[in-house]
């Protein structure tokens, strides 16, 4: 009979101390019983991301939910062979519980083996089962440990680990490679067969759990294994991504641990290796542009050495041509990379479905794809018994002030601004001929300006406005620099900047130049506080968000109150709007004070969304077509109008590639279902990950067709050519996109062109395709032209 081992879970456990070893022990074949008190099978227990960022202690964020598979209350804790305590905040209030403090005694009465780590250690003191014993810990642990009368052994490192007796301690989740072999043989396992030497291919944003599970379970092996990236050396790190499924459609990400490479990437001698393993999340998608990388992937291949690779990972074995003649899963998502790499596509069902192939072993992951790693593996510990006589028996015994420059005209920013106030009004008016420079005070052009997001907070349960950062948004003028003169308009956006924009005499001297002016000036959201300050609205009709009412009126407003988050006031050269929700009517009305004239508006577009599109790239272009006259609608499968897709904000940081963040809740505003597309004039597809998955669903995929097929309007920007390729449209057409998509645009028969700068867009016949949302400007004109919508100023 195999062994058994129970995992003592709560909320907040470490997100690592957790997955790593329930995975790794699973994979060498033992099985796992994780539990949590209160909580029976098939709940979910909350995880944190501890991690040391330059801080005088650790840092803390949202890890991924982790299933538990067995109900406290029900467990026999005499059937099994061992405990493992993972560390985190949950061991904390688990100390308090004496059914986890009985659990624990028992165990150690009977000299079972215990592997508790990092702050786990408190339970263990809590149940007075370290006594006389050798401990090491989380070093903010040690007086409680010497209290409870156990002998400290100070960690020398982070990968401290020390057994006495049955009691295994560890300092933090660096140390599981050591602490679970201690474990297994503690367990009575052997292993054999292991001195070998595996490569892992990194990059940044690759998924958390499907680098650190496989990495540390073959470490605990007694592997050599490492890990590289193109472009860094040993000891740079990767910052990864937490991709977990919470409701949406599909999954969500997070910030994850940051991975430390073991080797650097340059003068890597990859022949010195014997097996390849390709982590999945966003890294794939940019290293499959890299061409040493490919040389890898097929140098392996060649060699007939193992290579297992899973989720997303496979974007880079079609890449490489490694997938022709072979079977093989992935995320769903990936299919047609499969596909069209010449692989025959076995459908991961269920989600934790492995596959081997000869030398090759392919996963799926479904931001649950975590729970591949069983399989996972499984299949790869086989892989290395095959081919290399491995063995292991267990089972034996600042300030942001932004200029637009209508006709020459100026707009207000500032750091915390709210980045739909500030981008949707910057690129809709470039869209529409108008020139717009942005400047902040203290800030010259190149300088770049935080952005939050700020939601409706009802949509989380919260009374106000949730807030999170967002985009970070580049200046294109300095504001020491600009004569306020030269420019037809001024705008101000809202956010959190205006609170101290609005002390700002620079500032208040501007507003006031414009506004004696009589150019045009509009505001929105907070930005009325800036109006307020400079004494520009006395006298005046005013809208805004009902918490500013009281400041408007006290600077001699005459108060509109809003009838919904849509609403805009025009009073003379005065321009004010609620929130970002009403740009379409403030972007109308501003365009109309500078002189400028719509005509052919009386179109019907329609955008095809999912939930994580990216945020800028459906609601700029939704909403600069909204400003021209156009009936805009927004649909997405399974959903109907009122619901809400939620966003991504896709960012460059200094990263080899963008990183994501959660953006705003987009209102959907038609139904799919019982859609009549033959109605509209146009399509628009956003980019983002919606695409990969929308690219799959064969209704998408016919109203495509169905557009291109009548020579209407598609409008398609970053990965939303995922879907144009899906739906077979590119043939002989020429196209540009995201760069990581050019492998599904030219097996899809199109002619790539380089989106050089990066905010280049094409139109093809009926077809205009952008690369990534800084081309918004360039997208929305194209597509205007095609449409025949004027704007004359």
């Amino acid at each position: 009979m195999g062994k058994s081992v129970l995992l003592l879970c709560g909320d907040y456990m470490e997100d690592y101390e957790v997955m790593v070893p329930f995975q790794a022990l699973q994979a060498y074949g033992i099985s796992v019983d994780a539990a949590c008190p209160g909580k029976k099978a098939g709940d979910i227990c909350r995880t944190a991301i501890h991690d040391s960022a330059g801080y005088q202690t650790y840092t803390e964020s949202r890890g991924h939910n982790f299933t538990l598979n067995a109900t406290f209350d029900e467990v026999d804790f005499g059937k099994y062979d061992g405990l493992v305590i993972p560390g985190g905040r949950a061991p904390e209030y688990l100390a308090m519980i004496e059914s986890v403090l009985d659990c624990v005694r028992k165990f150690s009465d009977s000299g079972k083996p215990i592997a508790s780590v990092c702050h786990g250690q408190l339970i263990l003191a809590a149940a007075n089962s370290v006594k006389g014993l050798k401990c090491t810990a989380y070093p903010a642990v040690k007086p409680v440990l010497i209290d409870a009368g156990a002998h400290w052994v100070e960690p020398e490192t982070m990968k401290a680990c020390v057994a006495d007796g049955n009691i295994i301690t560890g300092a933090t989740y660096e140390g599981h490679p050591e602490l679970i072999q201690l474990f297994v043989k503690a367990l009575g396992g052997k292993i054999t067969g292991s001195d070998k030497k595996i490569l892992f291919l990194c990059g940044d944003f690759m998924e958390d759990y499907e680098v650190t599970v496989p990495f540390q379970s073959l470490e605990a092996l007694g592997c050599h294994v490492d890990a590289v990236c193109p472009r860094k050396k040993a000891g740079d790190t990767c910052p990864t991504a937490v991709h977990d499924f919470e409701g949406d459609q599909t999954y969500s990400e997070k910030p994850g641990h940051s991975f430390t490479l073991t080797a650097s990437y340059e003068g890597l001698d990859a022949s010195n290796y014997d097996a390849l393993v390709i982590p999945g999340g966003r890294a794939p998608e940019y290293l499959a542009l890299d061409e040493t990388v490919i040389a890898i992937v097929k140098e392996f291949m060649h060699s007939k050495k193992p290579v297992a690779s899973i989720c997303h990972g496979q974007q880079i074995l079609a890449a490489a041509g490694a997938l022709k003649g072979r079977k093989c899963t992935a995320y769903p998502a990936v299919k047609l990379n499969v596909v069209l790499g010449g692989g025959t596509w076995l459908e991961p069902d269920p989600i934790d479905r492995c596959y081997t192939d000869e030398n090759l072993v392919t996963g799926c992951c479904e931001c649950i794809t975590w729970l591949d790693y069983k399989g996972f593996g499984i299949l790869l510990v086989a892989f290395l018994t095959h081919y290399h006589e491995f063995d292991l028996d267990t089972r034996n015994g600042e300030d942001i002030f932004v200029i637009l420059l209508a006709d020459d005209f100026a707009y207000n920013l500032n750091d915390l601004r709210h980045k739909h106030r500030v981008m949707v009004p910057f690129q809709a008016l470039q869209a529409y001929g108008i020139a717009v420079d942005t400047v902040c005070p203290g800030k010259k052009a190149g300088d770049c300006c935080r952005t939050v997001i700020q939601d409706p907070g009802a949509y989380h349960g919260y009374k106000t406005y949730t807030e999170k950062l967002g985009h970070n948004f580049s200046l294109n003028a300095s504001f020491d620099e600009v004569d306020f003169s030269k420019y037809d308009g001024l705008l101000l956006p809202g956010g959190r900047a205006p609170e101290y924009l609005a002390i700002n005499e620079s500032v208040l001297d501007c507003v006031r130049k414009f506004s004696e002016s009589g150019k045009p000036i509009g505001s929105i959201c907070h930005g009325h506080l800036i109006l307020a300050a400079a004494g520009s609205v006395k006298g005046r009709k005013c809208t805004s968000l009902h918490g500013l009412g009281p400041v408007l009126v006290d600077a001699g407003a005459h108060w509109i109150e809003p009838k919904t988050r849509m609403d805009s006031v025009a009073d003379g050269n005065l321009i004010t709007g609620v929130m970002y929700r009403a740009h379409p009517a403030y972007i109308q009305l501003f365009v109309k004070a500078l002189g400028g004239k719509i005509t052919g508006s009386d179109k019907r577009i329609l955008f095809l969304c999912g939930d994580f599109m990216e945020d800028y790239e459906v609601t700029v272009p939704f909403q600069s077509l909204q400003a021209l006259g156009c009936q805009v609608d927004a649909v997405s499968p399974e959903k109907k109008i009122g619901d809400i897709c939620p966003t991504a904000v896709h960012e460059f940081e200094g990263e080899q590639t963008y990183s994501e963040k959660p953006g705003h809740n987009f209102v959907l505003t038609a139904s799919y279902e019982g859609l009549d597309a033959s109605s509209y004039d146009a399509l628009v597809i956003p980019g983002g990950r919606a695409a990969e998955y929308l690219a799959l669903d064969e209704t998408v995929v016919a109203m495509v067709k169905k557009f291109m097929q009548c020579r209407k309007p598609v409008a398609s920007i970053g990965h939303g050519q995922q879907i144009l390729a899906a739906a077979g449209v590119l043939k002989g057409r020429k196209c540009t996109a995201y760069p990581t998509v050019k492998l599904n645009v030219v097996l899809g028969g199109a002619t790539w062109l380089e989106p050089d700068p990066i905010g280049r867009c094409y139109t093809d016949e009926n077809l205009v395709t952008g690369a990534a949302w800084p081309g918004h400007p360039e997208f929305v004109s194209q597509l205007m032209a095609l449409l025949g919508i004027q704007v004359s100023l």
